[in-house]
């Protein structure tokens, strides 16, 4: 068995910021080396022994892509995990597709991380061929033709529990890549392109090992499991999928909820006054609820919403300032602030990543 207590761990990082903290995280515990791009990392894995990777997919000279698949030798029996900003389903499995044995997004927990290293470790230098096919670990909720505003609050609130997806269409959802693994598809019915019988039979061909559930529906329709009555509000989907995801539950008082449901549609000239106003409260009394009951302040949630929101406009062919102004934000400029702080990334590398 490997001893973890001693073991070497390289961090391939562009940001000084990721990398210093991973220092500081695991320096504790473990030998920690790092290097700026894939060439720095595939140097010293030929100069030294490496007994695991943290690798981020965007980098300013090279992608996390390129290292995987130049890697060569004995280079290849070392496990990596992916720690990226990307949070799609098809850039998760491409990784696993070329190797990696885990993905993490960020911003990461830092106990979460720790756990992951520990049993990548202890279970073997090398995963099975077949948890490389597999893709992530996690549950995949996929979204169907529902709102950018759910999709993104969802992707905040739930990335620690499940991974989620979005598709404008069925035709999207059937003919975009690394959606194999999903758990659930949620597709609302009227703005999807679900108009005929043969349509929902082939999506549930297609993913015939998910969940199915229709969205504001007052009946169902063959072949889903569940339907939702009434309007697609995040709290909505939070007490759902608790009770059919293997996600914690959401006890949040009356003024938090009334909060992330408006952001869930409203989002992009949101602001902590406003929202408070609509609340019935003030911004302090707001700010303070939503912290302590999500974990998150409430500008960095609104911060996320609209980053999330525009990682999938950008992985769709949107343009940045396009993306940055669809999102409630004033030009690129702006835009790539956040994103440098939320994605751990440009937004423009991200884009070129995304749609390689």
């Amino acid at each position: 068995m490997h001893d973890a207590r001693r073991a070497t761990i390289l961090v391939v990082d562009d940001d000084a910021g990721v990398r210093e903290a991973l220092h500081l995280i695991l320096e504790d515990d473990y030998e920690v080396l790092d290097a700026v791009d894939s060439g720095g990392a595939l140097a010293i894995l030929a100069a030294r022994t490496v007994d695991l990777i943290l690798l981020d997919l965007i980098m300013e000279h090279s992608d996390g892509f390129e290292m995987l698949e130049r890697r060569s030798g004995q280079s290849k029996d070392v496990p990596i995990i992916i720690v990226s900003g990307l949070n799609n389903a098809w850039t998760a499995a491409a990784a696993m597709r070329l190797g990696a044995v885990d993905y993490v997004t960020k911003p990461f927990d830092e106990n979460e991380l720790h756990a992951l290293i520990r049993d990548t470790l202890t279970s073997g230098r090398q995963a099975p061929a077949e948890s490389r096919q597999r893709g992530p670990r996690i549950p995949l909720l996929l979204l169907v033709g529902l709102d950018l505003g759910l999709y993104a609050s969802l992707a905040v609130l739930l990335r620690q529990h499940c991974r989620v997806a979005r598709a404008e269409t069925v035709f999207d959802a059937l003919n975009s890549p690394g959606l194999a693994s999903t758990t659930m598809v949620a597709l609302d019915p009227a703005s999807s392109g679900l108009q005929d019988p043969a349509v929902l039979a082939e999506l549930r061909r297609h993913f015939a090992d998910a969940q199915l559930v229709l969205v504001g529906l007052t009946n169902g329709l063959p072949g889903a499991h569940k339907t939702l009555i009434g309007p697609a509000r995040v709290t909505y989907f939070l007490n759902f999928l608790t009770e059919h995801l293997t996600t914690s539950g959401c006890a949040y008082g009356d003024r938090t909820r009334t909060a992330l449901d408006y952001l869930g549609t409203d989002y992009i000239g949101a602001s902590i006054r406003r929202l408070a106003r609509v609340v019935g409260t003030s911004p302090k009394h707001l700010s303070t609820c939503f912290r302590e009951e999500t974990g998150i302040p409430l500008k960095g949630y609104i911060a996320e919403l609209r980053v999330e929101a525009a990682k999938w406009l950008l992985a769709a062919g949107e343009k940045i300032e396009a993306a940055a102004v669809r999102v409630g934000l004033h030009d690129a400029s702006h835009l790539s602030k956040l994103f440098v702080r939320y994605a751990g990334s440009r937004p423009g590398a991200y884009r070129r990543t995304s749609l390689r």
